[in-house]
């Protein structure tokens, strides 16, 4: 795929900043075309880490019968990362 300077510039820029899912939004390419260009582009990001990802919405969409992958795209994350929520987090869990 060909990326012009102003998508160059705003992956540059937001890259990090934004889930992968709502840059690919923005620039109008899959979000596999988004990690492959941030790859070559040297481009880092710990924002899966740092972002919390919502486990109420999650439980929400799996009661009404969504998948891991469908939730994972409603929320700009991975199906794994969905997953990996609802493995080891828990409403309620004492914070001990």
């Amino acid at each position: 795929m060909i990326w012009n300077y102003t998508q160059t510039k705003l992956l540059k820029d937001q890259y990090g900043k934004l889930p992968v899912a709502a840059l690919s939004s923005l620039l109008n390419k899959s979000p596999n075309a988004v990690r492959i260009k941030a790859n070559k582009m040297g481009l880092k990001s710990g924002l899966q880490h740092q972002v919390k990802i919502p486990l109420n919405t999650i439980i929400n969409f799996r009661n009404m019968g969504y998948s891991a992958r469908k939730i994972g795209r409603l929320i700009g994350y991975t199906h794994h990362g969905v997953l990996y929520a609802e493995r080891n987090h828990y409403i309620g869990r004492d914070n001990e």
